[in-house]
């Protein structure tokens, strides 16, 4: 039971570190004070540093030998990488997913919900949870684990660009996936899986490039 609890408690750090380093309280480049988070958060610095590499496996934080751990920075070229390679996993796993009437009404009550999203934080949640349940019966742990990190690492991308109209473009975007799969049509709806992440990157790389030219 305290071999649980303690897996429970670093995820718990993780889940706190990792929303800290998307609000840009710890902003990408930056170096994490580990004493600085400990004493902020009143704990150790050992949870600390456990839940740091936990995230190092997704790529979203770098550890760096007798320097420490830093946030990841935001790059066009990763985007590309990790924006692509999320849409041919994903799109191979519902290729290769079935749907009930129940999941597709579900994902119609996650994508509703997604449209009274308060913030970029609500957006995300909504996003995870819609792409989460669009796999959900893929029987293939070790993808899965990858398209979990990647979503992690993604999450930082998403959160530094999102506005209303990138949500209502996603929200349509999944609307459309929703009823190739009600009509049975999975391959329109693998075609849409791979638009809305396209179209997602694209967004993104237009984001960085007027960006670096101000």
């Amino acid at each position: 039971m305290n071999m649980l609890k303690k897996i429970i408690f670093k995820d718990e750090v993780k889940k706190i570190l990792l929303e800290h380093i998307l609000i840009g309280h710890i902003k990408p480049g930056e170096r994490i004070s580990l004493p600085s988070v400990a004493s902020e958060l009143e704990l150790s610095v050992t949870p600390i540093r456990e839940a740091l590499t936990q995230l190092s496996e997704t790529g979203i934080v770098n550890y760096i030998a007798n320097r420490g751990f830093f946030v990841m920075e935001l790059s066009i070229t990763e985007a590309k990488e990790i924006y692509n390679l999320m849409a041919v996993l994903e799109c191979n796993a519902v290729k290769n997913s079935s749907y009930t009437s129940k999941q597709i009404e579900e994902l119609r009550r996650i994508n509703a919900a997604f449209i009274n999203a308060k913030n970029a934080l609500e957006m995300l949640d909504y996003d995870r949870l819609f792409h989460q349940k669009l796999i959900e019966t893929y029987n293939n742990g070790l993808a899965i684990k990858i398209i979990e990190n990647l979503r992690v690492r993604i999450s930082l991308y998403d959160y530094a660009f999102w506005n209303e109209d990138q949500k209502l473009t996603s929200i349509a975007m999944h609307e459309k996936i929703i009823g190739h799969l009600a009509s049975n049509n999975i391959n329109k709806a693998v075609a849409n899986v791979e638009d809305n992440w396209i179209q997602g990157v694209q967004y993104i790389i237009d984001k960085l490039k007027k960006n670096q030219s101000k």
